[in-house]
């Protein structure tokens, strides 16, 4: 997907992994989906990389990501923005109840 996005001239590509997310998402929709951030963004390096497409994208990491551990890993791997949603939603009062999606 990642080859077929840099080629269509996509300018920017976010992996966000399947542990992310504000739960505001269906349960149906993300129920025993997705895989880690670090299998997807090491996967689409690797193939933007073979094709010699990586020079044309950006790649954005996502999916919680809490920690300058969690940049590190993710820089190493190929990543040049990173995504943040639960530390910032925390610091702003969010008591994290994962009931968003209720509409509660």
């Amino acid at each position: 997907v990642a080859a077929g996005v840099a080629k269509a001239k996509a300018d920017h590509i976010v992996v966000s992994g399947g542990d992310g997310g504000t739960g505001a998402a269906a349960w149906t929709g993300i129920h025993r989906a997705g895989i880690p951030w670090e299998l997807g963004i090491a996967e689409t390096q690797q193939t933007l990389l073979v094709n010699n497409l990586r020079s044309r994208v950006k790649l954005q990491a996502d999916g919680q990501m809490k920690t300058g551990r969690d940049v590190v890993i993710a820089a190493i791997l190929g990543a040049e923005e990173f995504g943040f949603s639960t530390a910032p939603l925390i610091a702003l009062g969010c008591i994290m109840m994962r009931k968003c999606h209720l509409n509660t």
